[in-house]
C-alpha cells in the first residue's frame, strides 16, 4: 500500500502508512489507559497486590501472577485461618 502524502501549510510533507498510523495509535491508547502506572512497568517497580479469598484457585492465581510480573504482595485475606497461614508461607517462600 501507498503511502498518503499531504503538504502542510508549511510546504513540509507528511508521509504516514495506515500499518503506522495504527501502531502509533494503539501504542498511545495502551499508554494512556495504564496511565502513571505504565511508567512503573516500564522503570521495573513492582506493584503491590493484595489476595482476597486464600483457597485453591486464589493461591493458584497469585503463584502465576508472581512468576509473569514483578509483584509485591502486601496483604492476604480468608476467614479459613488454616488456608491463610499457608497462603502466607507460600508468599513468604516466594518473595
Amino acid at each position: 500500500m501507498k503511502s498518503a502524502a499531504f503538504n502542510s501549510t508549511s510546504g513540509t510533507n507528511f508521509n504516514i502508512t495506515r500499518r503506522r498510523f495504527l501502531q502509533t495509535a494503539s501504542a498511545s491508547v495502551a499508554v494512556s489507559a495504564l496511565g502513571a502506572d505504565a511508567l512503573d512497568v516500564v522503570n521495573g517497580k513492582p506493584r503491590r497486590v493484595g489476595l482476597i479469598g486464600a483457597g485453591w484457585y486464589g493461591k493458584s492465581d497469585l503463584w502465576r501472577l508472581i512468576q509473569v510480573a514483578p509483584v509485591e504482595v502486601v496483604s492476604l485475606c480468608d476467614p479459613d485461618k488454616h488456608m491463610l497461614a499457608e497462603a502466607v508461607e507460600i508468599a513468604g517462600q516466594r518473595q
